[in-house]
């Protein structure tokens, strides 16, 4: 059973902007989505920090999606799997690709200790629907170099994540008639990019979205990230921000 205080608008908020490569003042990736009940995205170095630095115990966050396992997003899991265990919890719900059972087992069996939490599994693939912690999620393929999804969140309001992704014609597809996108943008255009996105190449393929908020920022955006945002809004006519961690954004209604 999901945790969480009932809320009057879906609000979304920013845990974690940043990569693999450490910066400052950006975690690794995470974001963690409230309305009627809590679910966190992704769950990467830094993220559980960021959870107490907005007042959130890891006893409130009792489930976790995965877009996909590479490092930068899955760093602070067992971490997180921890904290509830000290705290009286020892169990934690997580969802994610082909190979998430794996990686939490083989995980799990370094920590003898945490041998006994309970992990509770799900693996899912694209074009699956489902339920969890109050919210209908639909998932969609991204392009990136593993196995990597992309969710359409619906609650009291709609909200699409795109995970890593190159600018795909699936990701832009499922979020249609989102009221919020949360798209990475990691590089400026100008680099020669597989993977990831640049903004002009997402500004010209998403559309019918209320607002896009763009995250997962490789060092290289520095001081460029506004910039990037105006390119996007620019060639798509959509109100777009660039993120920052605990950045917090309520889902409106209508575009």
């Amino acid at each position: 059973m999901c945790v969480g205080a009932r809320g009057e608008r879906m609000n979304v908020i920013l845990l974690g902007t940043g990569v693999g490569i450490p910066q400052a003042d950006r975690a690794q990736s995470s974001l963690l989505i409230r309305d009627e009940d809590v679910l966190l995205i992704d769950c990467g170095a830094g993220a559980i920090l960021r959870l107490g630095e907005i007042g959130m115990s890891p006893l409130e966050i009792d489930t976790v999606l995965l877009t996909h396992l590479h490092l930068d997003h899955v760093a602070d899991l067992l971490p997180l799997a921890k904290a509830r265990y000290l705290l009286g919890e020892p169990w934690l719900n997580i969802w994610g690709p082909v190979g998430t059972e794996e990686l939490m087992r083989s995980l799990q069996s370094l920590y003898p200790y945490l041998r006994s939490i309970k992990l509770d599994v799900t693996e899912i693939s694209a074009g699956c629907r489902f339920e969890i912690c109050g919210f209908g999620v639909s998932s969609a393929s991204a392009i990136h170099s593993v196995p990597a999804l992309c969710y359409r969140i619906e609650g009291s309001r709609t909200v699409t994540c795109s995970g890593d992704t190159e600018p795909a014609a699936s990701v832009s597809e499922l979020a249609s008639g989102s009221d919020l996108l949360v798209h990475e943008c990691s590089f400026p255009d100008g680099f020669e990019v597989t993977n990831h996105t640049t903004p002009a190449a997402l500004g010209r393929i998403v559309s019918d979205v209320g607002e896009i908020i763009l995250t997962h920022f490789y060092p290289q955006c520095r001081g460029l990230e506004e910039d990037m945002a105006r390119t996007v809004e620019q060639l798509s006519g959509i109100r777009t921000r660039a993120g920052m961690d605990l950045m917090s954004i309520y889902a409106s209604a209508g575009k």
